[in-house]
């Protein structure tokens, strides 16, 4: 790959650019290879990040409980919320919304 392209395939995306150090402690980054000056020194770097990196999951849920005759029932959230991100692997945004409010 030359250094001034990134690639694209199937799996992941490949990113060619250049890291440019300067000795009072500057950083730059650079597509092409970089004019240099004397307190300068770079290093060529390629990044493979996966494609499914750009990709955000969207899972949705509805759970819909009524209430029984001896009142309503009430809901820990931050409980519920931990074992989903234990059971996915991700953090969950959980809202109560009451019934009129749910548009059904």
């Amino acid at each position: 790959m030359a250094p001034r392209n990134s690639r694209v395939t199937s799996t992941e995306v490949i990113y060619g650019f250049w890291l440019v150090f300067e000795e009072a402690g500057a950083v730059r980054l650079a597509r092409t290879s970089p004019s240099l000056g004397r307190a300068e020194r770079a290093m060529f770097v390629q990044a493979n990040l996966p494609r499914s990196l750009w990709q955000t999951p969207s899972l949705r849920a509805s759970i819909g409980v009524q209430a029984g005759p001896n009142g309503g029932y009430s809901v820990d959230l931050a409980v519920a919320s931990e074992a989903l991100r234990g059971a996915l692997g991700v953090d969950v945004d959980l809202q109560v919304i009451p019934h009129h409010e749910s548009g059904r």
